[in-house]
């Protein structure tokens, strides 16, 4: 069994195509799909409840809103032995599910990272991003030692993700990085960097570099500086 985890807050323009994109999956595997609805107002839900039938789909509500809560929780009511984690924001290839798993297993690595493409940009920064993007991982790496898990497109071990701590219901982003800093000190993150996922835009709609920089602020203070508070600020 895989289970795939989505996390979901106000998603209604998105949640459609990210859930069909895993109908059409080119695997023979079982796979589950967890929906974690993080105290939606909109749509969410609803549009998520018409994939039950086409999906081995659970829809699971977390009131409490914040990534790190909506993956922790989805991450444990998990049943397979394989997670996968992805947003409500992203469209997966039909190989993801495949392409993940078979790179986890004939790897030695205890978890498995990809990037993506962002297609929903002016073509200038959409260029821009697609150069931004793996250099940021490279750099990562050579920084800390190892890569970071990408929360909109990662593979992990079950035994791994629970032996790491799981994520921290209390942060509201970087919640991705600080489950791979406790990660790395198990065993190798690998990075698949042809498998890439889809993945919006809108936080770059006013800037690469003021993206950028939220992100790198973020970082910085969280991992450099050991703040624990940290916070982005919410584009939808």
């Amino acid at each position: 069994m895989i289970s795939v985890v989505i996390p979901a807050y106000n998603e209604e323009a998105n949640i459609f195509a990210c859930l069909d994109a895993l109908t059409k999956q080119t695997t023979k595997r079982e796979f589950e799909v967890i929906v974690v609805n993080n105290n939606s107002t909109d749509k969410t839900a609803t549009i998520a409840k018409s994939f039950q039938k086409s999906l081995h789909l659970r829809i699971i509500d977390e009131n409490i809103k914040g990534r790190g809560s909506a993956r922790f929780t989805g991450f444990s009511n998990a049943k397979g032995n394989i997670i996968l984690s992805t947003d409500a924001d992203s469209i997966v290839t039909s190989e993801w599910i495949e392409s993940t798993i078979s790179f986890l297993e004939h790897n030695n690595c205890v978890a498995v990272t990809g990037l993506c493409s962002i297609t929903d940009l002016h073509k200038i920064r959409a260029f821009l991003l697609r150069i931004m993007l793996p250099t940021s991982f490279y750099i990562y790496r050579l920084l800390f030692g190892h890569f970071w898990l990408s929360g909109f497109n990662f593979g992990i071990y079950k035994t791994i993700y629970e032996k790491a701590g799981g994520f921290k219901k209390e942060l509201n982003t970087l919640e991705d990085i600080d489950l791979s800093i406790r990660v790395a000190k198990i065993g190798n993150i690998a990075y698949a960097k042809k498998n890439k996922v889809s993945f919006s835009g809108r936080r770059f709609q006013n800037g690469v570099l003021n993206g950028y920089y939220q992100y790198f602020s973020a970082m910085v203070l969280y991992v450099l500086f050991k703040k624990k508070d940290v916070h982005m600020s919410d584009v939808r």
